[in-house]
Formats: C-alpha cells, sequence, structure tokens
C-alpha cells in the first residue's frame, strides 16, 4: 500500500497537478467576473464609445498606461546597469591604486559620486512612474464608476 502512495505522488504528478492549479490561477485572471475597473456596463452590457477610450489608456498597446510601463522598466534597467558600472568602476579604481603604491587612494572618486547620484535618480524616475501608473489606474476606475452612477441616477 506505501508503495502505491508513494508512485501515485511520483513528481510527475505532482508537476501535473501544479500546472493545473497554475492554469486554473490564470483562467481567473484572464476570464473577468465583472468588469475590470468595477465600472457597470450600461443596458445593453456595452461601454460607450468615450468610455471604452477611457478604459483603453492604462492597457492596450501604444496607450498611457503601456508607454509608462515601459518607461519604468526602461529606468529599472538603467538603475541596475549604473549599478554595475558603479561596482565595476570601483573594483578597478581599487586596483589602480594598489598598483600605484597607494592603496587608499580613489582617482575616479568623482566619477563615482556622479553615478551613485545618477543611480538615486533613476530609482526616483521608476518610482514616480509607478506611481503615476497606480494614479491612472485609479483615475480611470472612479472616473467609470462615477460616470456609471450618474448615468443610472439619470434613469431613476
Amino acid at each position: 500500500m506505501r508503495s502505491f502512495t508513494k508512485s501515485f505522488w511520483s513528481k510527475g504528478t505532482l508537476a501535473l497537478i501544479k500546472s493545473g492549479a497554475f492554469l486554473a490561477a490564470a483562467l481567473l485572471v484572464i476570464a473577468p467576473i465583472s468588469t475590470t475597473d468595477g465600472a457597470r456596463a450600461d443596458a445593453q452590457g456595452r461601454f460607450d464609445r468615450e468610455q471604452t477610450m477611457l478604459m483603453n489608456l492604462k492597457s492596450q498597446p501604444n496607450s498611457t498606461g503601456f508607454f509608462i510601463i515601459q518607461s519604468s522598466e526602461k529606468s529599472k534597467m538603467i538603475v541596475r546597469d549604473l549599478t554595475k558600472a558603479l561596482r565595476q568602476l570601483e573594483e578597478v579604481d581599487k586596483a589602480y591604486s594598489k598598483s600605484r603604491g597607494k592603496p587608499d587612494s580613489r582617482h575616479l572618486e568623482g566619477t563615482k559620486l556622479k553615478l551613485i547620484n545618477a543611480t538615486r535618480t533613476a530609482e526616483k524616475l521608476h518610482d514616480e512612474l509607478w506611481d503615476t501608473f497606480q494614479v491612472l489606474k485609479k483615475s480611470i476606475s472612479e472616473t467609470l464608476v462615477i460616470d456609471e452612477a450618474k448615468k443610472g441616477s439619470e434613469s431613476d
């Protein structure tokens, strides 16, 4: 009996169960139960043109949200690359100073400070872009909810 249980819960079976769970989670994310913005569609179940344009601002290719997210990702790459450059600069400066018999001297200190400042600026940019995207999503949702509330009160 023990060998049957052990073989039943083999790595392949567990991997299959995990992949099924991931698939189910993905389907729940993809198939919205209600509108993603919390807004209600009109009586025919459709949004008007302006509402659709508003919703598309945050997620469609070449939209405002798309460009903000792209810029945010690029700023993250800039932070990563500048951090690598800084570490490389520090190591080369240390090795150069040591080879010249002055291990405490730093010849590239000015460049190092500029790189540190640029890294901090890129981090701030990333944070600001991410906050901008969050505000955009919230503004769109609130606008659609208020719009639908006005439509509902006008029809009463």
